[in-house]
Parts: C-alpha cells; sequence; structure tokens
C-alpha cells in the first residue's frame, strides 16, 4: 500500500505511524518522492494538496485549532479564516508571520500524531477569539453534527467565564448557525422565539407567538428542490395565516438590528397572533390572512 493511501482524510500521516507498520527510513524517503509528497519537519508526511492550514501546521510544529479547526471538522463557522488559527507551545519559536496563534493550556491532551486540537480545545478557543454569538454558533454546530452532547459539553471545567456560559447555554435546536445567531441576537432584543415547531408537517426555524414564523438561511444555497419545498412550505403557513419572514445570512450576521426592527414591527402589528385574536386586540372587526 502506498503512502498516500494512508493518508488521514485531511491528507497527512505522522512518520511514526509508517515506521509502526514496518516501514524504513529509506522506504519512506523513496516513496515520499516518488508519489510527490512533503516531508515537514522530518516527521510529517503531507499532501501538497492538503489545505494551507494542515501544511501550516505540519511546518511550525503546531496544530489546527480555534475556527481553523473547526472548519475542517465541518462545523459552522461565521466566515472563512483569514488565516490558519494554530496551537502553538507557550516557548515554542516557530515563525507566526500571518497566523492567528493560540497558546492557552490544553483542556484535553492532543494525540501527538494529530495536527488537529481536540474539539473541547477548539471550543475553549473559539468562546475567547469570536464574537459571542459566532462562538455559540459554533459550539451549537458541533451539538448539530454529533460531534458533542449538550451534556458532556456542560460536565468539562472549562477554564474561562465565556467557555463557562456557552457550556450552560448551548442547545440542540438549531439547524445551522444562521439559526443559532438569529435567535439568540432576537431573544436579546426581546422577541420570545421558540424553536424547531413544527408547523403545517415541518418543523419551522423560529416562531412568535403562533403565527409569525422566522425562517434562517445559511451561506449556501439550497438544492432546487429543498428550495422549492421551503418555499412550497412558506406558502402552504400563509394560508393558515402565518406571517413568514425568511433572512438569509447576510441579513442575519451583517444587519441584524434591521431583522430586529422587522419582526419587533410585525409584533406591534398583532402579525405574531391568531387573525382573530389580533383583529380584536387591535379593536378592527378583521384582518388579511396572508402575511
Amino acid at each position: 500500500m502506498s503512502i498516500r493511501a494512508r493518508l488521514h482524510p485531511l491528507g497527512y500521516i505522522h512518520r511514526g505511524d509508517l515506521v509502526d507498520a514496518g516501514w524504513s527510513a529509506d522506504r519512506i524517503r523513496r516513496a515520499v518522492s516518488e508519489e510527490g509528497l512533503l516531508l515537514l519537519r522530518r516527521k510529517w508526511v503531507v499532501d501538497p494538496d492538503a489545505d494551507a492550514a494542515i501544511r501550516a501546521a505540519a511546518s511550525r510544529g503546531a496544530r489546527l485549532t480555534c475556527v481553523s479547526a473547526a472548519a475542517v471538522r465541518n462545523v459552522w463557522v461565521s466566515d472563512e479564516p483569514s488565516g490558519p488559527h494554530l496551537w502553538l507551545p507557550p516557548h515554542a519559536s516557530a515563525s507566526v508571520e500571518g497566523l492567528r496563534v493560540h497558546r492557552a493550556r490544553p483542556i484535553v491532551p492532543a494525540h501527538p500524531r494529530s495536527l488537529v486540537e481536540p474539539i473541547e480545545n477548539v471550543l475553549a478557543a473559539i468562546a475567547v477569539c469570536q464574537p459571542l454569538d459566532h462562538a455559540r454558533a459554533a459550539w451549537e454546530s458541533t451539538v448539530a453534527r454529533g460531534i458533542a452532547t449538550p451534556e458532556h459539553l456542560a460536565a468539562v471545567t472549562w477554564p474561562g467565564t465565556r467557555a463557562r456560559a456557552l457550556s450552560a447555554e448551548v442547545e440542540d435546536l438549531s439547524d445551522s448557525g444562521v439559526e443559532t445567531i438569529g435567535v439568540a441576537r432576537l431573544r436579546r432584543a426581546g422577541v420570545p422565539v421558540r424553536q424547531q415547531v413544527r408547523l403545517a408537517g415541518h418543523d419551522v426555524d423560529g416562531l412568535v407567538g403562533t403565527h409569525l414564523v422566522l425562517q434562517f438561511d445559511g451561506l449556501s444555497f439550497h438544492q432546487a428542490a429543498e428550495r422549492r419545498r421551503d418555499l412550497a412550505h412558506d406558502r402552504t403557513l400563509r394560508l393558515l395565516g402565518c406571517t413568514v419572514f425568511r433572512y438569509d445570512y447576510f441579513e442575519t450576521v451583517h444587519v441584524a438590528e434591521k431583522m430586529e426592527r422587522e419582526v419587533l414591527d410585525a409584533m406591534a402589528q398583532g402579525l405574531h397572533l391568531a387573525p382573530l385574536r389580533a383583529a380584536s386586540a387591535s379593536g378592527h372587526g378583521s384582518r388579511r390572512l396572508l402575511g
């Protein structure tokens, strides 16, 4: 079997793993050359096409952490990191130009043959490095992807106040990071949002009162079939007298004040209430049923 066939899905293998499998030093050197691989710091065999963050970690005796480690695990992060976020030992002398360096004491010991920090260390770094709502979105994404559970996160002894607060608040309801951020910001503005309420056969991201439905769309576009299903469900909800507000990533993350104002205005008009209740509360005999 070639070295390339043995590589981690992220495109690397520790030289010690090859030695343990019976590879001699000469055989490793020949295979690295013949297969067009890189040997970094004399111990990491890396595919030259591997993610730049992986190559940066291997060449500096570091490990991926924070949003860089989250991204390679397909955990939700708000934006692409501007440069690799790497954990380095406190007294490491590696060049750090163009890097975001983390040197916190690990919560969990990292495997010496891994280039990615354990998830607990990753989340602790995110808690202090990222805006609070973005950090919570990443934490809840680890739960949504089955990487961690709320119970485990609540039981970890976290080193900082922000991580401890997040561990107590993290839920398993959000389908996406943008949903976590949208719900958190609306609740902070005083909007009583309930998540994942089933209406007309499908769960909605957020529900205010009984009739104001909030849907949050992430960075990537839905597949055409999924998008058609979502829009058809929106129409069904409108026919049932609901008002449906759908927000995308930019509206939720970068212009949240506008989203908050629109939802509060809708509540002021009674759009979160059943049509007859809203009409009675406003003193009018009727109200249009379509939002």
